[in-house]
């Protein structure tokens, strides 16, 4: 079905986007397991995701990394299938498999050969199942997450501060605001009894989603999913806390030492308004607007005009992709400039473009750049089965359907530059950034000169 592109009166109109015609069916197990599948005859190739809705926002208090730690450990073994059997199998079946924490969700993929399908939903149920839950195996992906620390966060020269530090500022909500990669004495302080806990209470099938595309019937592939998913028992949910947070009514800027910088740095963040709101996809755009490429009007404000920064990154729910998240998400902008400049700058000079977005508004023909660049990587992603079967998943669990997918590129194609100025006016106020500026040792910048 094709949507109408809609705007204000006398703005040219982009052309209109037909709704995705992919198959996607979707079937609801006894047991609360929600199977989603998506049936592509071209290639003998599956891409599979398995779901849990449990990211680093649900993790126990005072046990940071938690969840990033449990993904480590779901490769661990069963007592089915013991330690290194999946790769195994993975690497005998010329398989791909992967995992990722995000903030509301822990995801499991695999990719290979169709007729490898059956033995990877086995392997999966059988972890659903159970697992070996044994103290030596804590202890090294205990040693293995802290490792990852190390080496992706203590030797980034900025700490990766946009998820490590922005949010503990950004927030008030220990859900929101707490180190997600983990802090050393906690993961330390996790034993066997909050593995335990933590995998009966999660990790149960009515909390789960796996969404599968693949050349086979997709009845066929629904019946595989029941025969080996079906006989495990649901769980008793939690109640989800509440983590969605009020817009701030205040800025806050904080100043740190980064030891292995050379030049400064700074990202700037905004809290964003819940999946529902009617900003959000216009802060989608706002985001790649702002940001994606050499055209972007930070690259084209602060690189090339005011040459006072070196490099510019961010946008809208950056943890996530695109709006699957749920309660609250950021809109950040990392700027990297040039020693010498003060950060008072370069936040200046942020303001100066966002009020000229709001005075000039957004013309015809950057904004459907815009909306066609954000087409042309979302129909990539979509050609990748395993790509796509994780887009399914993340739409069918915080959308409700997995057509909220395969609707994005027409409703992103209705958003309005008016609609783009009023979410930058509401939502991007210098009033109530929080700011984190990382600034080099005194006298690294003459080392290095």
């Amino acid at each position: 079905m094709t949507q109408p592109a809609s705007g204000s009166p006398g703005e040219p109109r982009v052309p209109a986007v037909a709704t995705l015609d992919l198959p996607a069916l979707v079937s609801r197990l006894a047991n609360g397991l929600t199977v989603v599948v998506s049936e592509d005859p071209a290639v003998p190739v599956f891409g599979m995701t398995v779901l849990y809705r449990v990211g680093s926002r649900l993790e126990p208090r005072g046990r940071s990394g938690f969840a990033h730690l449990f993904e480590h450990l779901m490769f661990e073994g069963t007592p089915g299938a013991p330690k290194g059997l999946f790769d195994r199998i993975c690497e005998s079946s010329g398989a791909t498999n992967n995992g990722q924490t995000r903030p509301d969700a822990t995801v499991y993929i695999e990719s290979g050969l169709s007729s490898a399908l059956e033995r990877f939903l086995w392997l999966e149920a059988d972890r659903m199942s159970c697992l070996s839950f044994e103290k030596e195996t804590l202890d090294i992906q205990r040693d293995v997450v802290k490792e990852e620390i190390r080496v992706n966060v203590q030797n980034d020269p900025y700490g990766l501060f946009e998820y490590q530090e922005l949010p503990a500022l950004l927030f008030d909500k220990w859900e929101n605001a707490h180190d997600g990669y983990g802090d050393f004495a906690d993961l330390d302080a996790a034993s066997i009894e909050d593995v335990k806990a933590f995998f009966q209470t999660f990790y149960r099938p009515n909390n789960a989603i796996v969404s599968i595309v693949s050349d086979r019937p997709a009845p066929e592939v629904i019946g595989l999913v029941e025969k080996y998913f079906g006989p495990l028992p649901p769980g008793i949910l939690p109640a989800h806390p509440d983590i969605s947070e009020p817009p701030r009514k205040t800025g806050a800027v904080s100043v740190r030492e980064a030891p292995l910088a050379r030049t400064p740095a700074l990202v700037a963040g905004w809290r964003m308004p819940g999946p529902q709101n009617e900003d959000v996809l216009p802060l989608l755009i706002l985001g790649e607007l702002l940001h994606e490429g050499r055209s972007a009007r930070l690259y084209k404000g602060l690189v090339e005009g005011r040459q006072i920064a070196t490099e510019v990154m961010g946008g809208f729910n950056p943890f996530q992709g695109l709006c699957w998240y749920t309660g609250t998400t950021l809109f950040l902008s990392r700027i990297a400039y040039k020693r010498g400049v003060s950060h008072g700058t370069v936040l200046g000079a942020f303001a100066e473009e966002r009020d000229r977005l709001l005075r000039e508004g957004v013309p015809a023909a950057e904004l459907e750049r815009v909306k066609r660049r954000l087409f042309s990587s979302y129909l990539s992603l979509l050609e990748n089965r395993l790509e796509r079967s994780l887009e399914l998943a993340s739409a069918t669990a915080f959308g409700g359907t997995p057509v909220a997918a395969l609707e994005f590129p027409a409703r992103i194609s209705r958003v309005t530059s008016a609609e783009v100025v009023r979410a930058a006016e509401k939502w991007l106020s210098p009033e109530t950034w929080a700011v984190v500026v990382k600034e080099p040792p005194a006298g690294a910048a003459e080392e290095e000169e």
